[in-house]
């Protein structure tokens, strides 16, 4: 479904962006995964390279411009071409508006809304370069409607939910699609500042099971489905949709 592409994830070493990296490589792309934790990523190339997958692992901040640049400049002289381009960087700082620090607000917006901005804009001209491309953007859940006590959290992740549509509309006829996939509840240590603002996993779980109509949180393994659906030809007709993956907690 993937054969051949080229594929970069940021945030390729945490738990969604590594199993999106392994479903992708095991559907045939070339797989390159950038993340800031160089230990994290060492291992997640490991693991996957146990598996017999090959990928290539690259050193990015997505917060420098500068950073994300030199990543795009060494995926076009490595590989000579991005087909596709998953943002799934992003971190979460719990606390209401009060509670949140001016230090936090502005480390959540670098990190989840201004660097997929910039990992957006210099991935777009390599894919224009090559004919096209697919694009998905990680937003959340949080991105559609609001959760207590996740204000810097929710106010980036509607940024990245307007920011692909737009995206999309620009782009849609020079042959680049631009999709925005939200999940819920997914089984990751990323939740963990949450669970523990809440009261620890204990407290939440009651919560899960009366809030979300399947009674469970999703598997990273579950969004890496839909990130290589959205990011094949399987889904060309689909540009500037919001596909949400939370097991219906939405829905209600």
């Amino acid at each position: 479904m993937l054969n051949e592409k080229v594929a970069l994830i940021t945030g390729g070493a945490g738990a969604i962006g590594l199993a999106t990296a392994r479903r992708c490589a095991e559907e045939g792309a070339r797989v390159v995964i950038a993340d800031r934790d160089a230990a994290r990523l060492d291992r997640a190339v490991t693991d996957l390279r146990d598996v017999g997958l090959d990928v290539a692992a690259m050193p990015v901040d997505v917060t420098s411009e500068g950073s994300v640049r030199e990543l795009l400049d060494r995926i076009a002289a490595d590989l000579g071409r991005l087909d596709i381009l998953f943002t799934s960087a992003g971190v979460l700082v719990s606390g209401s508006v009060v509670e949140t620090s001016l230090e936090d607000w502005q480390r959540t917006l670098a990190v989840n809304l201004t660097g997929t901005f910039l990992c957006a804009k210099y991935a777009v001209p390599l894919m224009l370069a090559g004919g096209g491309g697919s694009i998905v953007l990680m937003s959340s859940t949080s991105g559609l409607v609001a959760e207590p006590a996740t204000a810097a959290y929710c106010a980036s992740k509607g940024g990245i939910v307007m920011l692909g549509r737009q995206m999309a509309v620009d782009f849609a006829r020079a042959g680049i699609r631009v999709n925005v996939i939200c999940p819920g509840w997914i089984d990751t240590p990323f939740n963990d500042p949450a669970i523990e603002h809440s009261g620890g996993m204990d407290a939440v779980a009651p919560f899960i099971e009366a809030m979300v109509p399947m009674g469970r949180q999703g598997r990273p393994e579950e969004v890496a489905d839909i990130v290589a659906f959205l990011a094949s030809d399987a889904s060309r007709l689909m540009t500037g949709s919001v596909v949400v993956a939370d097991g219906g907690l939405t829905a209600q």
